[in-house]
């Protein structure tokens, strides 16, 4: 039932036992289906392996491989979401429509577009390997050889640089990362030297690439082609995947079963960033073990859903669940009528949320991985524990973030992501190489758990409040509607972002103030919504938020 502000209540009722004299369940309590809510994100699961992969991986092989810029990459990181913005939807409702399926509406979908992204990222993979090879060939980790072909001043190749290139070399260590630098004892004048020379070097290596690739159209054409399949083929599957929660999840436990389906996508990335810190170790090396082993872990998570999902059994299931406890729509019968002016006008709030915190959260994220390499000099290796870290920070704290919403309401408890996130990112502007690399990878790591734990507080609730604005027959189109808002965002930033930093050079930092302010916005629209709701639920036991049917 709803309130006059849209606060979707849990009400029990007494029911009779069911034909057959079996005795009626306990109606004492409103519980979530522990069991099917994780077979379900399953799907999920196998989204984020890949989400998590492309998002560190991509910029690194635009920008180091082929030699982009920041600009350059950063469009198009925002193209392949440009694209998503018009397939999300439209898989959405094609999948709304597709009630005639055998094993489904939303399984379908999920099957074909898993086998099909799996193999058009084969074949990108392959692509990119064949231009790996020629930059590999062409000496692009030797500085005497970027010096021979014009890419590297020889003036920045001094006797004091290479002496200490040598002995990091001899010490078996990588001679691109300033950890190597200080683990030979580099100090001081000699350390900033060694610094300003990588700053040198890894442009001088991006010049080479471009090269490369202007030599040799069509490896980044027939690329860039692959890797377009590769993202038709995720989102012909990501909105029926999402819209599958709320088809089998009665109202009032949605954020709930969101954060559960939150963490079986964590646990897909957590394991995502365990194989990019272990097969993507060097600055240079072939990604091709990286991305044929996501494709296998893609492909069991995909078996894995297949053997445990009964999709129109769960889906029967929710709406004798929903008709028991009396939390049935009354507006569910007429699901194509337009939303009332206050609904659409909180829908349109909602969804400005959304897309402002993608805007700020992903200017950051999607040039993490050049970032703290580039500016910061952390080496490959730890960006991905970083990674690791802020994983598994949001991990831990789905439980208490489902409990947060059920307690204080999905609004307040978003406005509280917010707050956590903004002031976890304020800092960030502030550090800089020239701090103690020790100090610097703590407090940037720091930041970032922080403000992991800010994202996962919105992210579990906003989608559960625009499917609550939903029709049973019309999630799969909500759905859509949500990751409109998330896409465009994911479009536009990483391009803005790119200028931001390509314009400032030495003050690259300035994406964080941009992200930021963006961060800053979401409080405003989000503070004037009024619908989408849940009533906060006095009761305080953990069973009665996460428990299986009996």
């Amino acid at each position: 039932m709803e309130d006059n502000n849209g606060l979707v209540t849990a009400q029990p009722e007494q029911t009779s036992p069911p034909s057959g004299g079996a005795p009626a369940q306990d109606n004492s309590r409103m519980k979530l289906d522990f069991k099917r809510t994780l077979f379900v994100g399953f799907a999920f699961m196998g989204i984020m392996c890949f989400w998590e992969v492309y998002d560190y991986i991509m910029p690194l092989i635009l920008n180091r491989v082929y030699g982009l810029d920041s600009t350059q990459y950063g469009l198009i990181m925002g193209l392949d979401n440009l694209l998503a913005i018009f397939l999300l939807p439209f898989f959405g409702h094609l999948s709304d429509k597709y009630t005639k399926a055998k094993y489904g509406r939303r399984t379908t979908f999920i099957f074909i577009g898993t086998l099909c992204a799996v193999v058009f990222m084969v074949v990108m993979i392959l692509i990119e390997n064949s231009q790996f090879e020629k930059v590999i060939a062409g000496g692009i980790t030797d500085p005497q050889t970027l010096i021979d072909g014009g890419y590297l001043d020889p003036e920045a190749w001094t006797e004091e640089i290479r002496s200490a290139w040598q002995q990091i070399t001899d010490a078996g260590l990588a001679p691109d990362s300033l950890d190597s630098a200080a683990a030979i004892g580099l100090t001081g004048a000699g350390y900033e030297a060694y610094s300003d020379f990588l700053d040198v070097f890894f442009n001088a290596q991006y010049s080479m690439a471009w090269e490369v690739t202007k030599a040799n159209p069509g490896i980044i054409a027939g690329f860039i082609v692959a890797l377009l399949l590769v993202l038709v083929a995720m989102a012909s599957y990501r909105s029926p995947a999402i819209a599958l929660m709320p088809d089998v999840t009665p109202k009032p436990l949605r954020s709930q079963a969101n954060a559960l389906i939150t963490l079986m996508g964590g646990a897909g990335g957590l394991a995502s960033i365990i194989l990019y810190t272990l097969l993507a170790k060097e600055r240079y090396q072939s990604h091709i073990a990286l991305f044929v082993t996501l494709a296998a872990v893609m492909a069991v998570m995909l078996i894995a859903y297949l053997f445990t999902v009964r999709e129109k059994k769960f889906v029967q299931m929710r709406l004798d669940e929903e008709k028991r406890w009396g939390v049935v729509d009354e507006e569910e019968v007429a699901s194509y009528e337009k939303l009332p002016k206050k609904k659409l006008l909180s829908l349109v709030l909602i969804l400005a949320t959304v897309f402002m915190w993608f805007m700020g959260w992903n200017a950051i994220k999607s040039h993490l991985s050049t970032y703290a390499t580039d500016v910061l000099k952390f080496d490959d290796g730890f960006v991905g524990i970083i990674n690791i870290l802020n994983g598994a920070g949001g991990a831990i704290a789905l439980l208490p973030v489902a409990l947060l919403a059920a307690k204080l309401g999905r609004k307040r408890t978003i406005l509280i992501g917010v707050v956590i996130a903004f002031c976890a990112f304020i800092p960030c502007i502030f550090l800089s190489d020239t701090i103690e690399q020790t100090l610097l990878k703590v407090a940037f790591t720091a930041c970032f758990l922080i403000a992991g734990f800010g994202l996962v507080i919105i992210n579990v609730n906003t989608l559960p409040m625009v499917t609550e604005l939903a029709k049973g027959s019309n999630v799969g189109q909500y759905t859509g509607y949500y990751y409109v808002a998330s896409m465009t965002a994911q479009a536009i930033t990483p391009f803005i972002a790119g200028l931001i930093m390509d314009a400032n050079p030495g003050n690259e930092n300035l994406i964080f103030v941009y992200g930021v302010c963006c961060i800053a916005v979401c409080f405003v629209t989000m503070f004037f919504t009024r619908h989408g709701d849940n009533k906060p639920e006095k009761k305080k036991k953990v069973i009665e938020y996460f428990g299986e049917e009996d």
